[in-house]
């Protein structure tokens, strides 16, 4: 727990928490541009919409990139290469120093939701249980895309480069959606981009790719998905930095 907590202490000055911030309340906000939503259901599924396609995916890069940049400054990363901490605890500490102020967005996005469903568009009731369902397993959702992030953070120190190939992914992830290419969701990036419409529309509604219903299977389905991805990432990875010194 303790080098989480360090990884965590060095963003402390970055940019990561107005990334955090920013990004699901803007995109819920922008749901209520163009048209205003009637009901909970269209203002997530406007939400979710084009966050889930391109701004979640590409956030998750860059904060990827914003826990390594510290380390890979001047001598940082010899004193943490060469320090006795093995390599794949180093990797671990890292993805969930991603993935963290990850999960915190997608509670930002709920709260968003729930504020201006309620203050700003004067909807009935509250922000449906699957919302918050729904929201919950988006951030399962990050972990493995944040893993494959910050393993490409790792071996370059430029702060843009993986940035620019998580963007790549990200449109080859929901490319692949698009087009039904079979298992897309093992690319981490459509794995995200997938489960951010789970529970955002109804049964038997059209989507433009397959979109799961949210139930007691498909929550643990993506879990054990989520689980299995990050775990072999990482895995990867440290097998990566022990054969190279990963300087760029």
């Amino acid at each position: 727990m303790e080098p989480v907590i360090i990884e965590i202490f060095k963003l402390r000055r970055s940019a990561s928490w107005g990334v955090v911030l920013v990004l699901p309340v803007a995109s819920v906000l922008s749901a209520c541009v163009i048209v205003r939503p009637t009901d909970w259901q269209l203002l997530w599924i406007r939400s979710v919409g084009f966050y889930g396609m391109a701004l979640l995916p590409v956030s998750l890069a860059v904060l990827a990139s914003l826990v390594w940049r510290v380390d890979h400054q001047g001598s940082n990363w010899n004193a943490l290469m060469s320090s006795s901490v093995p390599t794949w605890r180093t990797v671990v500490a890292k993805a969930i120093a991603a993935w963290l102020p990850a999960a915190v967005m997608q509670l930002v996005l709920v709260l968003a939701s729930a504020a201006v469903g309620s203050l700003v568009l004067g909807l009935p009731g509250v922000l449906p249980v699957r919302c918050l369902a729904a929201g919950a397993l988006i951030a399962v959702a990050c972990a493995p895309a944040c893993a494959l992030q910050t393993g490409l953070s790792a071996f370059t120190r430029s702060f843009a480069l993986p940035v620019a190939v998580g963007l790549v992914l990200t449109g080859a992830g929901t490319t692949m959606l698009l087009v039904h290419v079979p298992v897309a969701w093992l690319l981490p990036q459509a794995l995200v981009t997938r489960t951010t419409q789970i529970g955002a529309v109804n049964e038997g509604a059209a989507t433009s790719f397959a979109v799961q219903d949210l139930t007691w299977v498909s929550a643990i389905s993506i879990i054990g998905t989520c689980a299995t991805l990050s775990v072999v990432i990482v895995i990867i990875t440290s097998m990566l930095l022990d054969r190279t010194d990963a300087r760029g």
